[in-house]
């Protein structure tokens, strides 16, 4: 495949999904819908990836930020990439993808169900193939006669443990463009500071090469006939019986060893499944509890909305981030619980498991209870990391909380925020988003944290709080913003220039502007942006009698 072809891909996929699947999609992605723009982008992608070199990538290191995983001490390190370099990583990923598509499961065998490469209307991935289709197919296997024993298991700290040099190998075996896997291969070990480890977690292209990673043990287990299938790193083996199960379970661990992998000793389950076939209930409520909690295709969703501070979870096994509407039944089913002995119970207890908290909200939520929402901030108290979920759930659906509510809600929240040190920066963000939102909003106490803002407080959080500001603040916090520009970094300083040219008017903000382009010119997103506000007012001019 041609650099440009793939870099038009990776464009068009930016555009439709946005740049990871952790963080929102920013507002710099709207310029790519500029045609301009876009093929200069691609003339850039084609030039820095021909060029061959690390140096002539011309890539940022990435950072990045904690989100809750299952426990109260289990985080994911999620990466976050600048737009131009999300682009070229993916794009020299995509250069790979069709070839390591072909070396893996024919999807009609139904083995691998995570990220078949399949590029169609801006998404990269065959819609058919989801952790929803993985879920059911294990369910259908599971009942299957011959199924007896079902062995769940998954692989530990995969992203962070996958050896970069090993996946190095196995493209090259494939091959594919050896110049272009070293390129490649050069990049990931920049990123990960020579440590020899590690896919950045967030971004499609990590995917794709997640997958390459297991091509080989994919294939092995194949060959010996084991009988399993896989999302990601999630392995489900259905076996004939107990000596099978331990058998082949034991072949996947030796094989996994031998790419410097190992599986999750306490996730790793091997179940009796022989009664499933009498008993659906039973057996849709286990195949749940063995994939996590994943979204339902049945599920009534609601529409998302558009905030800038949405931070989601796309992975098994994390606490949810995103409140989604449950299904009519369940819906009932919470409206009839007792809220306020839930409460209790939460109150009264030194620890709390994560399923009350998740509970307790729906049920004071459909069972019209929300003055309890109130005592919300206390509760999260217990279990910060349900935090993001509850605020998600609180701004969609703030319509059906009072005011004097809502108000007890965000003078709470405001309070922790400015007062609390040392934030973990995903608590942080979900405040900044709460504090930003309609019928929560706390302009004040937004602006006294950013005044506030330790410049190690977090890769995310300073342009997190710009985003929130865009539309609060006044004239004189714009100036004082301004000032902060040549301390920003590149996403702060992309939001920065979109605030200025918001709030003051065209005299005061030309100058800097145009000092702003040349002092600035390789961030090419950055320039874009002042180049579409000049674009914008030429057009004005004309429009104008």
């Amino acid at each position: 495949m041609k650099i440009d072809l793939a870099a038009k891909i990776a464009i068009a996929n930016v555009l439709k999904e946005g740049l990871t699947d952790i963080f929102p999609q920013p507002c710099e992605t709207a310029l790519l819908k500029n045609q301009e723009f876009q093929k200069a982008i691609r003339s850039e992608v084609v030039k820095t990836i021909s060029g061959g070199s690390l140096e002539s990538l011309k890539m940022f290191p990435i950072e990045h930020v904690l989100l809750p995983k299952t426990a109260a001490f289990d985080f994911r390190r999620c990466a976050l990439i600048q737009p131009l370099d999300t682009i070229k990583y993916l794009t020299l990923t995509i250069l790979f993808a069709e070839e390591i598509e072909k070396y893996r499961p024919s999807k009609a065998r139904k083995i691998v169900f995570s990220y078949r490469y399949s590029p169609s209307k801006g998404y990269l991935f065959d819609q058919k193939y989801t952790i929803t289709s993985f879920t059911k197919y294990t369910l259908e296997k599971a009942k299957q006669t011959k199924t007896k024993v079902l062995v769940s298991c998954d692989i530990a700290n995969f992203y962070d443990r996958l050896n970069l040099h090993r996946l190095e190998s196995i493209l090259i075996s494939l091959a594919l463009d050896k110049n272009q896997v070293r390129l490649l291969n050069e990049l990931l070990l920049f990123w990960a500071n020579r440590d020899s480890y590690g896919l950045p977690v967030g971004s499609n292209a990590s995917r794709i090469l997640a997958e390459a990673s297991l091509l080989e043990v994919d294939n092995f287990l194949l060959s010996i006939g084991v009988s399993f299938c896989r999302f990601v790193d999630d392995y489900r083996i259905f076996a004939p019986d107990a000596h099978t199960a331990h058998h082949w379970l034991t072949q996947l661990i030796e094989r996994l060893w031998l790419e410097g992998l190992t599986i999750n000793k306490s996730k790793t389950k091997i179940e009796d499944v022989s009664d499933w076939k009498k008993e659906d209930r039973k057996s849709s409520a286990a195949a749940e509890a063995k994939t996590g909690e994943k979204s339902n295709p049945l599920e009534e969703k609601e529409s998302e909305e558009k905030h800038p501070f949405r931070i989601i979870a796309g992975y098994g096994g994390t606490i949810p981030t995103r409140f989604r509407k449950p299904t009519a039944a369940e819906r009932e089913k919470l409206s009839e619980i007792d809220a306020e002995t839930l409460l209790n119970k939460i109150k009264s207890s030194k620890l709390v498991a994560s399923e009350d908290i998740h509970t307790f909200v729906r049920a004071v939520l459909y069972g019209k209870k929300t003055k309890l929402f109130a005592v919300i901030p206390q509760v999260l108290d217990k279990f910060p990391q349900f935090t993001p979920y509850v605020i998600d759930l609180l701004i969609k659906h703030k319509d059906e909380i009072s005011e004097n509510i809502r108000t007890s809600i965000r003078d709470a929240f405001s309070s922790k925020l400015t007062k609390e040190k040392y934030l973990p920066e995903y608590l942080a963000i979900a405040y900044i988003r709460i504090l930003g939102a309609d019928g929560f909003q706390d302009g004040d106490a937004l602006f006294d944290h950013f005044r506030a803002l330790r410049r190690n407080a977090g890769a995310y959080i300073g342009r997190a709080l710009l985003d929130a500001l865009e539309n609060v603040v006044s004239r004189g916090q714009v100036l004082e913003i301004r000032r902060y520009f040549v301390r920003a970094d590149s996403w702060e300083k992309r939001q920065i220039v979109r605030i200025i040219d918001r709030h003051l008017h065209e005299d005061e903000k030309r100058p800097w502007l145009k000092n702003i382009k040349v002092q600035e010119a390789s961030d090419h997103f950055l320039v874009e942006s002042i180049n579409s506000t000049i674009k914008h007012r030429k057009k004005k001019r004309k429009k104008s009698p």
